[in-house]
């Protein structure tokens, strides 16, 4: 293979002809006074949506694609149809966008990054927004944290299983609340011997 400076070196006069020459090209469509066709056919409002294209991959059926081969003695691997290869494989590079504020947003509060503290304030300040907007004001309401109520735990020896499975819910739920917590302060704590 060579390299495009030793191309230019060994043809001069062909390199010369293509940096003065200008190519002026006009087509026929440009010319014609007729509307251009449209990309997307017109439907009626009654007529079901078209099937969507199919993916199609950027080389064509056999093409060698060099420089894939991780084995030692293997050969390159030869590009086959698209309808071959898994319908997954087409959906790997979407990105998919996080929903819902689950635990680990509410802790990035007492992040050491301003930009996450920010952010986290922001999207906590939309929920409240969203609260006040549907009218739901027992949403906003200050709640007593799970770890702080003086409530007995449900259960008692003898009970039925359903009463014993809802125990252990219950005790669940506290060791969760507890643990966020003993994290929310683990990292303020932190913050606050690195200032």
């Amino acid at each position: 293979m060579l390299c495009t400076r030793c191309l230019r070196t060994a043809f001069p006069s062909q390199n010369l002809l293509r940096t003065t020459t200008r190519y002026i090209s006009t087509s026929r469509p440009f010319l014609s006074e007729a509307a251009p066709p449209l990309s997307t056919p017109i439907s009626s409002p009654g007529d079901a949506a078209p099937a969507a294209a199919p993916k199609i991959s950027s080389c064509p059926e056999g093409t060698v694609m060099k420089g894939l081969n991780y084995l030692k003695n293997g050969e390159d691997p030869v590009a086959m149809k698209d309808e071959e290869y898994p319908a997954w494989l087409w959906e790997c590079l979407e990105v998919t966008e996080k929903t819902g504020a689950g635990e680990e947003d509410l802790d990035d509060e007492f992040s050491k990054s301003k930009k996450k503290r920010k952010q986290a304030m922001k999207r906590k300040r939309e929920i409240d927004e969203k609260l006040l907007a549907e009218g739901n004001f027992e949403a906003l309401e200050p709640k007593v944290p799970l770890q702080h109520q003086s409530v007995n735990l449900p259960g008692k020896e003898g009970g039925s299983t359903e009463e014993n499975l809802a125990a252990k819910k219950a005790r669940d739920e506290l060791m969760r609340a507890m643990r966020v917590e003993r994290k929310a302060k683990i990292k303020e704590r932190n913050y606050l011997q690195s200032m």
